[in-house]
């Protein structure tokens, strides 16, 4: 019985150290419009967003990632996606999301909502590719 308890134990201890998400490659969009707005990409490691890009960023028909004018114009957005780059992904960092104005980097105009939306739904649909 004593082995059993000690068993039981350690199974628990380790279940509460495991990581919520598998290691690997995510990608998320936000599509409003039938415009797709957002799409990220990220990488997770033990929980931990290790990397993050935006692999489109649109509004209104213009490319904030390629067309000048909007460049000069998306540091909010980076500095929102950037924030949770180094940061485990849990409840407490997605929802800083809603009020990106309390992210340094991100500002007011952001958005957040929905990179916020992009982030989730690629955490339910899991990884495009496990990490080796």
């Amino acid at each position: 019985m004593k082995k059993m308890i000690v068993l039981f134990s350690f199974l628990l201890a380790a279940t509460g150290y495991a990581s919520t998400y598998r290691d690997g490659i995510y990608r998320g969009y936000y599509i409003s419009g039938q415009e797709t707005q957002i799409e990220v990409q990220f990488t997770l490691k033990n929980d931990v967003m290790t990397e993050a890009k935006y692999r489109t960023l649109q509004y209104k028909d213009h490319d904030w990632l390629k067309e000048e004018e909007y460049v000069a114009k998306n540091k909010g957005y980076m500095g929102a996606l950037n924030y949770m780059v180094g940061k485990k992904v849990n409840q407490a960092v997605l929802d800083k999301l809603y009020t990106p104005e309390g992210i340094e980097t991100a500002g007011a105009t952001v958005r957040g909502g929905k990179l916020r939306h992009a982030v989730q739904l690629a955490l339910m649909a899991g990884p495009i590719k496990l990490a080796k």
